[in-house]
């Protein structure tokens, strides 16, 4: 199953708010984004919903790029969005995508925080490793140890960098996921878009309380693995046929 591609604002300052949400001016970047929609962006705990849109104090329905406009947003504090922040559609938390018996209600309400989009269950080649196999990816080659991050910051940098060479996501940024949730493995494995593109283990500990979650590309060549131990965070990106396993990191 395929997504459409997402709405995209990027915030320049917020006025008139408070812990529900409130008044900011945006600009669109991408899409057209519409009133009554639903939106995740870096460091947001949860989805904001665009209320309303105000143009030369005009009310309109959606919004074109590179237009700006007044929003009135809500659904949280929009104290963690900075100047230059974007913020991705998602979709309405009504919406569903077939889940397995047992599924906690808010389980892809987290993805959605995440700034991840769900594409589909289990759709996966035959010969793709089991989701309870995903917690070997954080034992490190002997010759290639787990990388330690000392901040939040440099674990976003060093993900980031890492996936990118290694290409873990597909050029639309595409990859499969064991859900960052207590019963992830009983889930499968979640195709997921990353709406955002950028910094995904602070938006993973934003959402969950927990930067820890394993991912593989789309063709199950390459496996990454965050990890939040007692001994501090890191990060494992292997080349992996299931095998042999090959580190690049």
């Amino acid at each position: 199953m395929d997504a459409p591609e997402a709405d995209r604002l990027q915030m320049h300052h917020a006025f008139d708010h408070g812990p529900d949400g409130g008044v900011c001016v945006v600009r669109c970047i991408g899409g057209r984004p519409r009133a009554g929609q639903f939106f995740a962006a870096k460091g947001l705990t949860g989805t904001l919903r665009l209320d309303r849109i105000r143009q030369y104090d005009v009310p309109v329905t959606s919004l074109t790029p590179p237009h700006s406009a007044k929003v009135h947003l809500s659904g949280g504090p929009l104290v963690q969005l900075r100047y230059g922040d974007v913020l991705v559609s998602v979709p309405e938390p009504g919406d569903t995508v077939a889940l397995p018996l047992g599924v906690a209600p808010d389980w892809r309400g987290r993805l959605e925080a995440c700034g991840l989009r769900l594409l589909g269950l289990d759709d996966v080649p035959d010969d793709f490793p089991e989701p309870l196999r995903a917690h070997y990816a954080d034992r490190a080659h002997p010759g290639h140890p787990s990388a330690l991050a000392r901040s939040d910051a440099e674990l976003d940098h060093l993900w980031d960098t890492l996936t990118r060479a290694a290409r873990l996501a597909s050029p639309e940024g595409e990859f499969h996921l064991v859900p960052p949730d207590p019963n992830g493995h009983e889930i499968g494995w979640a195709r997921v878009r990353d709406l955002v593109g950028t910094a995904l283990p602070s938006r993973v500990l934003a959402a969950t309380g927990r930067a820890a979650f394993f991912a593989v590309s789309p063709d199950g060549r390459v496996l990454g693995a965050v990890t939040d131990e007692g001994t501090g965070k890191r990060i494992v990106v292997r080349e992996d046929d299931w095998k042999t396993r090959r580190a690049v990191t």
